[in-house]
């Protein structure tokens, strides 16, 4: 008969509470390291992350390598602007829309002594300054034509075709809107001993409102009055359809712009006032001057004034604001331009003949470069890297590199 096994189980010592306490600080300040060691790691890799930023913000490209060349035929006196992401040429004899990479749209033949263009979104119109046809296109091609009897001095397009036509004949001018087929739409007169003389008109993207600059002179004393029409329901009440006036003594407005369909920018020669509304557009915003203004440039987000330096003997500085007045930036350059204006990957561009300079919006230069034959237009690419340089001859697809 087998014996049975007594088996008695021996109870541990139990732990004291200053034992317990101990074993919880070494587990706490166990975790505490752990803790301390992740955001040792996390800090790390932040500044790693902010000094891979600034370094890429602040530097400075001088070199590039061409990543794709495509030959161009060459048109003498020929200008271009990209437009909707393509690249539109024109001369006195006709405009070409292609791709950056050569294939044509559409080919448009007119005779102008010197052609001017007005876009909006997918619509562009070609006319002549005291000329009488105006073209109406898109991107598929011509959409209408206007003949005038009365010579054209400025014409603003909305985005579905739609023109304001500006036309002068001795002491009268002529407000005129067509839609896209060349239908006349409404019209009216400014008789300058009334009203003044017309320096500029603006017609929104949605084509209901219009906006005018006026310049009246009378015993030597100057005054311009901003002028709101609309052609909505709101404005078939009022009197001309004018539902607001603006007068400012002692300046000049020669340009005016719709910078969003709801919001105008009228370029002083000694303020910028923003107007801003859906129906009757009020002041929200006025910004006086630094001085006398060598350029105005302006895209969906910003605008631009460019003055002289007063800092220095050579040089310029162009002053950015967003489209609330706020100011963004304020950037000097020296080099004596002859384009100045955003990209699509929103650094701003100053160029002339055969030199480029590159900006972000925080001031710091990207890229400066001086070529051996004529660039035409700078058009970005994927991010602030790549760009297609349209050249005498050819367009180039370009990556920006070190020099080294």
């Amino acid at each position: 008969m087998a014996k049975s096994e007594n088996r008695t189980l021996r109870a541990l010592p139990a732990q004291s509470a200053e034992e317990l306490s101990e074993l919880k600080q070494k587990i706490r300040i166990h975790r505490l390291k752990i803790l301390i060691l992740i955001f040792i790691i996390v800090g790390i890799l932040i500044g790693l992350l902010f000094a891979a930023f600034v370094y890429f913000e602040n530097k400075v490209y001088t070199e590039y390598e061409v990543i794709e060349q495509i030959e161009r035929r060459e048109t003498e006196a020929a200008e271009y602007e990209e437009f909707q992401g393509n690249v539109l040429q024109y001369t006195q004899d006709g405009a070409l829309y292609s791709s950056i990479s050569g294939e044509v749209y559409w080919n448009q033949t007119y005779e102008m002594e010197t052609p001017r263009i007005t876009t909006c979104e997918d619509y562009l119109a070609i006319y002549e300054q005291g000329g009488s046809q105006i073209y109406i296109m898109n991107t598929i091609g011509l959409q209408g034509t206007i003949k005038t009897t009365i010579p054209v001095q400025r014409v603003s397009i909305a985005r579905e075709g739609t023109v304001a036509v500006l036309m002068e004949d001795s002491q009268t001018s002529y407000i005129h809107m067509y839609n896209k087929d060349g239908k006349k739409l409404a019209g009216g007169e400014l008789h300058i001993e009334n009203s003044g003389y017309p320096l500029d008109l603006a017609l929104s993207r949605d084509a209901l409102k219009l906006a005018v600059s006026l310049l009246d002179i009378h015993d030597a004393n100057v005054k311009s009055t901003v002028v709101f029409y609309n052609y909505g329901t709101v404005g078939q009440n009022k009197i001309d359809k004018i539902v607001g006036s603006y007068t400012y003594d002692d300046m000049i407005i020669p340009s005016i712009h719709f910078v969003t369909n709801d919001r105008l920018a009228a370029f002083g020669d000694t303020k910028v006032i923003l107007y801003e509304g859906t129906q009757k557009p009020a002041v929200i915003k006025e910004i006086k001057c630094a001085g006398n203004i060598r350029s105005i440039y302006y895209d969906d987000t910003y605008f631009g004034l460019v003055y002289d330096d007063k800092s220095s003997a050579k040089g310029y500085v162009t002053d950015i604001y967003n489209l609330k007045g706020k100011l963004v930036l304020e950037q000097k350059f020296d080099m004596d331009y002859t384009h100045i204006g955003f990209l699509q990957n929103g650094l701003l561009c100053i160029r002339n003949e055969k030199s480029v300079q590159l900006y972000t919006m925080r001031g710091s230069k990207r890229f400066e470069y001086t070529f051996d034959r004529s660039i035409y237009d700078v058009i970005s690419g994927s991010g602030q890297l790549d760009y297609w340089l349209i050249l005498s001859g050819e367009t180039d697809r370009i990556r920006l590199k070190d020099r080294f």
